[in-house]
């Protein structure tokens, strides 16, 4: 079926219609917040050629009026820089597709989840069963067991998907299809493995990306079902503010994906910038990384497409003990959790990416995973003469020791956090490791009062989560610590300092994403040179109830000059 999406509201084009050509134009009465330091606010901008050449009071935009030029009194609403969107899945969106709503998995206990199990077996008739998402919070160190499902479908192939995306369960039956037995290697133990029991068969808990290169094709749907869906999910970032999304990667799916948005810029289609990646999530990948993004730039690269970043999946999450941290997790034999590769290992990659100018990012929840990180850039440093050219960001620190928290700026070190996390989106951390550490995560404060750069991302994978990858409902949420659907009387998330004040929110997902994709003389702040990328809000967002932030709605979003959405007045 191919997706729709009954929430996204109209995004101001046709759905899949080439972009308008840029227009010359000028704002005059408005309330502009820049986010440049030098000049946060200002009441009128012009722009020409898809650029910004003046901001400034209305007398200077109007001194610079000329014919054909519209000019647009916006009547006090509030502009702000178009947004970045700093760790992102579109294509993941696009593979993984849409949850069964009308038969979801229960959350409850695990006989419910059986009892589904059975019910859909008997209702629905696929040669494979692909479903999620069965709760992590229901099963402890040992995990759910194969026969379990065995129980109830014996003979065809079961794949549930747990609800934090980093794990599976699966049936004897799906094990065997993969050819996955006692014999058969983990790709990063500790990290990406299969469960065993006692004699070393699998238990069909499978951590991380261990089955990835086993499911080859599986996951895919049809081209066209799955551009359709890329292209649903890109139109909602744009209708929302977001003029710049970084993909944080589509696990071994690269062409799949990346020929799709290719394909929407020749068109004139794609409504955004959009910065591809190599994902690395299984360690025999590391070898190749380099010449692969050199391919993807031959191949797909464009004006809007770009392949700047290899991503690297260094640890994986707390939810399934796999995120790597300095103290080991509640529980005997629970482990600390594993990083993909050694510090050594880490290191010298990053100085290879220096030589050729490429940039990474980490996935990085744990705070063993950080440090361990931050010792490689630190070290890699050291190695060259001058600066690094490999710029380095480091994307959800959950768990983040105090002693890392100044050498985020001292190294130059970009931090990505997810804001619609910060309510207490993921549970689980609680069970895994335990006070203190469960309430004092995603610390996004102390970096930005020492000066690093912060960027924020919304990170969803699947098309059930779109709604939480609009930026004003992540901006709510990071600024309450609060889930949306709880209200003002929901559970607040520690720590309370955490509360984000909402133009350090703004600047996060302008300035913040520029910096972290080096687009700063481009992109992140409404100043002269820079690219027109501007949102025209339908309500003033440092003023609006701070439970309201979430239906705020861009009236106009402007990319590169191009009104890509709604309309100016």
């Amino acid at each position: 079926m191919m997706a729709t999406c009954a929430s996204c509201g109209d995004p101001g084009l046709p759905h899949g219609e080439p972009l308008p050509p840029p227009t010359d134009f000028m704002l005059t009465g408005a309330k502009i917040f820049t986010a440049d330091e030098a000049r946060p606010w200002a009441e009128a901008l012009v722009v020409r050629e898809g650029r910004i050449v003046y901001v400034g009071d209305d007398a200077g935009a109007l001194a610079l009026q000329e014919g054909g030029a519209a000019h647009h009194d916006l009547d006090g609403k509030l502009v702000m820089p178009g947004l970045v969107d700093a760790h992102t899945h579109p294509g993941m969106i696009g593979f993984l597709g849409e949850d069964d709503e009308e038969s979801p998995i229960p959350k409850t206990s695990h006989e419910d989840i059986l009892t589904w199990l059975e019910g859909y077996a008997g209702w629905f008739w696929p040669p494979m069963i692909l479903a999620g998402e069965w709760p992590t919070t229901l099963y402890g160190i040992q995990g759910p067991r194969k026969e379990e499902l065995d129980r109830v479908v014996r003979w065809r192939p079961v794949i549930l998907f747990d609800d934090s995306g980093h794990s599976l369960w699966m049936n004897s039956a799906a094990l065997k299809l993969l050819g996955v037995d006692a014999s058969t290697p983990d790709p990063a133990p500790g990290l990406s493995y299969f469960v065993r029991d006692e004699n070393g068969e699998p238990t069909g808990w499978v951590k991380e990306f261990a089955a990835l290169p086993f499911v080859g094709d599986l996951l895919l749907p049809s081209r066209d079902e799955m551009a359709e869906r890329m292209l649903t999910f890109m139109e909602f970032l744009s209708e929302h503010g977001v003029t710049t999304v970084f993909d944080a990667g589509n696990l071994l799916y690269d062409d799949e994906v990346y020929s799709v948005v290719a394909e929407l810029e020749r068109e004139g289609r794609l409504p955004l910038r959009y910065r591809g990646v190599v994902h690395i999530v299984l360690p025999d990948q590391l070898d190749t990384a380099v010449s692969e993004l050199k391919r993807l730039r031959r191949e797909y690269g464009g004006d809007l497409l770009r392949f700047e970043t290899i991503k690297i999946q260094f640890d994986g999450v707390q939810e399934i003990r796999t995120a790597a941290m300095l103290d080991p997790y509640l529980g005997e034999s629970a482990g600390r959790g594993e990083t993909l590769f050694t510090l050594d290992r880490l290191r010298d990659f990053i100085l290879e990416l220096h030589t050729e100018n490429i940039d990474l990012h980490l996935h990085t929840v744990g705070d063993r995973a950080i440090r361990v990180a931050l010792d490689a850039v630190e070290q890699a440093r050291a190695a060259v003469p001058g600066d690094l050219a490999c710029h380095v960001a480091l994307s959800h620190l959950e768990v983040m020791d105090d002693a890392d928290i100044r050498r985020f700026r001292e190294l130059g070190v970009a931090a990505n956090y997810t804001p619609h996390w910060h309510g207490g989106y993921f549970e689980g951390s609680h069970l895994t490791v335990g006070e203190p550490r469960s309430s004092r995560v995603m610390r996004a404060q102390p970096l930005l009062e020492d000066g690093a750069v912060v960027s924020f991302s919304s990170d969803v994978t699947t098309y059930a989560e779109m709604q939480r990858a609009n930026p004003f409902f992540g901006m709510q949420i990071a600024h309450n610590r609060q889930e949306i659907e709880d209200g003002p009387d929901g559970a607040v998330m520690l720590p309370l300092s955490e509360r984000l004040g909402r133009e350090e929110l703004v600047r996060g997902y302008a300035s913040g994403g520029a910096s972290q994709l080096r687009l700063d003389d481009e992109l992140g702040s409404l100043s002269v040179g820079k690219a027109a990328d501007l949102v025209v809000l339908s309500e003033d967002l440092f003023t609006v109830d701070r439970y309201a932030i979430h239906r705020v709605r861009p009236d106009a979003v402007v990319m590169q000059g191009r009104l890509v959405h709604g309309q100016l007045p």
